[in-house]
């Protein structure tokens, strides 16, 4: 009974039960316990809180603003200052008050992604950029900043409970893979081997003319056949690589190598043997689902088993209709939650957690996990040299590794073969593997 966290409040929400469990069960380890009784309230010996507009009793008391009693999707007041220098949300002015601002609701509003639903300008792939966040326009991006409010609430609960024990998480290190073209130059149709022929000898590229010919006929690697230095490497470390296929040949933005090719199946079996393969959702299955259904159902097929994670192409979310989708499959993880052009923490939180579906109201069986920098966002967004990206990567690596969170690295098959424009880059992803799993 004196390890539970009792909380007093005028009505128990969806919302707050849910923030609730977030914030203290996953993040600090306590139990928790909701209560609208004064009686049940002030009879508990135990740590207590009061979570209301005004106190209703006496004790420690945060002070709640209106979001988690509501149940609609209005615009909220979400300027930021500062507490202790850090960006707060949802400030509280009452000098009663235990914390100058409501944690919950802060929390709440950036993990359910509740500026996602309100109306934003989107990029030229209909994607929510970062620029239209609040941690963008704050600059907490970069900072998982629901654990440093954490931890704050921790401290405060120590200060007046100092018999409370916290059971934080461990620390882990998830290695996620995207293929979006398995192949650079194998399973491709006749018609597009022939194309890129001529696209190459129209352009002067001998040298990959000679390369293409050399894979097609037996005698040389594919650059993008990458697998067997993924396997190897985390092989070393003791980890299994998840992989996202696009299970797709549509052309522009999704183009895999031609899907019904025998020695593609074969591919994707291999890797699934032994590590873990999910759907890479192409971009325009986004806007149909008939479309999301035929590319799961195909996968799936060739797997000879239900496929249970996914991420977006592209990371296009578009809240709350992909992951309403992503649950009417049958998906149970998805790997989406973060920004292609900026590293950092979209969610504001760096550990799994589950979608709020804010036109419900209900907290939903689908697992978040939030993906803190991809590859292409290094190299092509902010343009930095493989030396700096390895050192953003580190700084990443240590701020999770110091929050207890977990570090979900997505990078791409492509990008590992050392040749084109990726030359110089398969180093980095060693670094980067050897950091995140010491």
């Amino acid at each position: 009974m004196f390890y539970m966290l009792l909380i007093l409040t005028p009505a128990i929400t969806n919302r707050l039960r849910y923030i609730a469990d977030l914030l203290i069960v996953d993040m600090l380890g306590v139990n928790v316990k909701l209560t609208i009784s004064v009686d049940e309230y002030t009879g508990y010996p135990g740590s207590k809180v009061i979570y209301a507009s005004e106190p209703i009793a006496s004790g420690l008391f945060i002070e709640s603003s209106a979001l988690l009693f509501e149940e609609k999707i209005v615009l909220q007041e979400t300027k930021a200052s500062k507490y202790d220098d850090v960006p707060v949300l949802f400030s509280s002015a009452n000098p009663m008050a235990a914390l100058p601002f409501d944690i919950f609701a802060a929390s709440f509003y950036l993990v359910s992604r509740y500026e996602e639903y309100l109306p934003h300008q989107r990029d030229r792939y209909g994607r929510f950029p970062c620029t239209e966040s609040i941690a963008w326009k704050e600059g907490f991006l970069n900072v998982p900043i629901i654990h440093t409010w954490a931890v704050m609430f921790g401290e405060l609960l120590l200060r007046n409970f100092p018999w409370l024990i916290f059971r934080f998480r461990e620390y882990k290190y998830i290695p996620t893979i995207d293929i979006d073209h398995a192949y650079c130059y194998r399973c491709r149709t006749l018609t597009r081997t022939m194309g890129g022929l001529g696209r190459d000898a129209m352009h002067g590229h001998i040298g990959n003319i000679i390369l293409r010919i050399k894979v097609l006929s037996g005698t040389g690697k594919d650059p993008y056949d990458t697998y067997a230095f993924i396997s190897q490497i985390h092989k070393d470390f003791m980890q299994n690589p998840l992989y996202f296929v696009l299970f797709a040949d549509d052309g522009q933005d999704d183009n895999n190598v031609t899907v019904t090719a025998e020695s593609f199946h074969l591919l994707l079996r291999e890797l699934d043997r032994y590590q873990r393969v999910g759907i890479h959702p192409s971009l325009s299955s986004n806007k149909q689902y008939s479309r999301l259904e035929a590319e799961y159902t195909s996968l799936s097929r060739v797997l000879n088993r239900k496929v249970t994670i996914s991420r977006q192409h592209f990371l296009r979310l578009t809240m709350p209709k992909t992951y309403q989708s992503l649950i009417q499959l049958g998906i149970t993880d998805d790997y989406s939650m973060g920004y292609a052009s900026y590293p950092g923490f979209r969610a504001g939180i760096a550990i799994p957690f589950y979608f709020f579906d804010l036109t419900s109201n209900k907290t939903t069986h689908l697992l978040i996990h939030p993906v803190s920098l991809m590859d292409v966002t290094l190299k092509d967004y902010l343009r930095l040299s493989p030396e700096e990206s390895l050192e953003t990567i580190r700084m990443m690596i240590d701020k999770i590794k110091s929050i207890h969170g977990e570090f979900v690295s997505l990078w791409h098959n492509e990008s590992l073969g050392n040749t084109g424009r990726w030359k110089g880059w398969r180093w980095v992803y060693e670094e980067m593997v050897k950091l995140a799993s010491n």
